[in-house]
């Protein structure tokens, strides 16, 4: 028998987009663990169950309507599948990664144990963002481990009892936001966005299909060193020098001044809810303002205003917002945002440990993207700091996300507070020097920037023929007509190029 209690408004958007498309895994994540060591399989269950016990989450399903039912109780769902090799479990960690979620009866955590020796597993965690948000997948591994070590040590777990639950929060939230306050949020996040796209094409429009991939770069010791370095020296964070530099690069790919990045935001204020699972998490919109062509600092400056005055002003939920705004409908399109921005300083990306056990994460391919695009800088205090790109490429390949990455990188490394936005370009390669020569001479103008789309400044699909013989002919190299129709600037051709070094 389950209790029925309303949904917070995050919840009630993503039932919505879930039920839109309850096959995808856009909404969940899936998360594969390598553990080599004496795993006691019971002391796991166990420890699991603990969770459920705790967490109301764990234990709560979404009927159609607008109410979530929650059951007194409820026990771990755990699958043990005997696999022969290490590829067979991680194709069944794959198809796991994919498998969907009925939210009408549960579960929406999963945990699948693949089996390949006595001291070999591979724990393949799924939770819907129902349950668990980002946020929560920190505190769901510090309990899991606290909850595993004392089920085999048999001791006590030492968790302390929550003084709410998240439909607590959830009813809390609902009292907070009364109509006039959701008027006044409403009305400064209108007047803030006037006159800013709301469609971020780094690319030429294309239907976004949600088919997902990742990428990522691993940046040098030196570099995470000197952004450091870089935050302390300006008195700002190490957020902002990242975010700042992020908006910089996707503001000089796009010749936008004005670029709009999607932060989540944790919602954890009340300290009643630190310990809590749910999903909290509202999105709210950062602007790199690059008017004016200001110098890196006075950008700091500005990335550091717009953050506080988003989080300032975080309470009114995305999906409100969105309505406001009333962008263009298109329902292959992520709205308002299409590029997703977060940094997780070390500690904060929920690391499992098992007693006794050694763990690694393994990644998964993304059946589906989340969003478009999604920059995300990883610092680990045992490991270097990663950026990683996850993004649908129905609307990005590998190249361009690489360059993109690469230059990124780049721009980290070389970036001069006293530097002019227009000044903290990378710096052409000759590949990119001599297309930039052949783009121009075909499309009959003086020049031509990396990242200028050659149908927006007029070109058309017969021209193409004349580029790729020109790369023939004087670069020695095959371009094919495909892959410059689907990289139509100089920056893209040139990755292709470099990366393929195809030639003759």
């Amino acid at each position: 028998m389950t209790t029925a209690f309303p949904m917070s408004f995050a919840q009630q958007r993503l039932c919505f987009l879930h039920r839109m498309d309850p096959t995808g895994a856009a909404h969940a994540t899936v998360r594969c663990h390598r553990v080599t060591g004496p795993l006691d399989l019971r002391a796991l269950r166990g420890a699991l169950d603990v969770l459920v016990a705790r967490h109301e989450p764990l234990r709560t399903v979404f009927p159609l309507g607008a109410q979530q039912g929650v059951s007194p109780e409820g026990r771990a769902h755990v699958h043990v599948v005997d696999v022969a090799t290490e590829a067979e479990a991680l194709r069944h960690a794959q198809v796991e990664a994919a498998r969907p979620f009925d939210l009408e009866h549960g579960p929406l955590l999963r945990l699948t144990v693949l089996r390949l020796e006595p001291r070999t597993h591979f724990l393949v965690f799924a939770v819907h963002l129902l349950a668990a948000d980002g946020g929560s997948l920190q505190v769901f591994s510090e309990d899991l481990a606290l909850a595993y070590r004392a089920a085999v040590l048999g001791e006590p777990t030492g968790l302390s009892e929550l003084p709410v639950q998240y439909v607590d929060w959830a009813a809390w939230q609902r009292e907070q936001l009364t109509a006039s306050r959701r008027e006044s949020l409403s009305r400064w996040w209108r007047e803030r966005l006037s006159g800013v796209p709301l469609f971020l094409d780094l690319v030429s429009p294309r239907p976004a299909l949600g088919r997902g991939r990742r990428a990522h770069r691993v940046l040098p010791d030196a570099i995470t060193r000197s952004v450091h370095a870089l935050a302390s020296a300006e008195r700002q964070t190490v957020f902002t020098v990242l975010a700042a530099t992020c908006g910089l690069v996707l503001g000089h790919r796009a010749g936008r001044e004005r670029v709009l990045l999607g932060l989540a935001v944790a919602n954890r204020d009340l300290p009643e809810v630190e310990r809590v699972l749910g999903f909290f998490v509202n999105t709210v919109v950062l602007e790199v303002d690059l008017r004016g062509d200001p110098d890196f600092r006075e950008l700091l400056t500005r990335v550091a205003t717009s953050t506080a005055a988003a989080y300032a002003h975080k309470d009114l939920p995305f999906e409100q917002l969105v309505e406001d705004l009333s962008p263009p409908r298109d329902a292959t399109r992520s709205p308002v945002v299409q590029v997703n921005f977060a940094y997780h300083p070390p500690h904060t990306a929920g690391a499992l440990v098992l007693h006794g056990c050694e763990v690694t994460e393994l990644l998964l391919d993304l059946p589906t993207a989340k969003f478009e695009l999604t920059l995300r800088v990883e610092e680990r205090s045992d490991g270097p700091c990663t950026v990683w790109a996850e993004f649908d490429e129905s609307l990005f390949d590998l190249a361009f996300i690489e360059g993109l990455l690469a230059a990124y990188e780049e721009l980290l490394r070389t970036v001069d507070p006293g530097a002019r936005a227009s000044r903290l370009r990378p710096a052409r390669t000759a590949t990119e020097e001599h297309l930039a020569r052949i783009f121009a001479d075909v499309l009959k103008v003086a020049s031509i920037e990396p990242y200028d789309d050659f149908f927006r400044l007029g070109g058309h699909s017969l021209q193409l023929v004349e580029i790729a013989a020109r790369v023939r002919t004087e670069m020695g190299q095959e371009l094919g007509l495909r892959a410059l129709y689907q990289h139509p600037t100089v920056a893209g051709a040139a990755a292709l190029l470099e990366r393929t070094g195809a030639s003759r």
